[in-house]
């Protein structure tokens, strides 16, 4: 999964960089109803990644790492 930014142009939604997609690919479109929201929603999807990174990150062949 991963995370695009976009905006509305009046029309439609337009992705703010390019995506290589196939046809059909399913997405879907989170609009926050203010600003805060959207913080707040980066922030939570932060927030739930955390022990996933600290699986990938802390393991002895990534301790050398944590000597700099």
């Amino acid at each position: 999964m991963r995370h695009i930014s976009a905006h509305y142009n009046g029309e439609k939604v337009v992705l703010d960089e390019p995506v290589s997609l196939s046809a059909n690919t399913p997405v879907e479109v989170v609009i926050p109803d203010s600003q805060d929201d959207l913080m707040a929603l980066k922030t939570d999807v932060s927030h739930a990644s955390l022990p996933s990174l600290a699986r990938i990150w802390n393991n002895p062949r990534n301790a050398e790492y944590d000597k700099l």
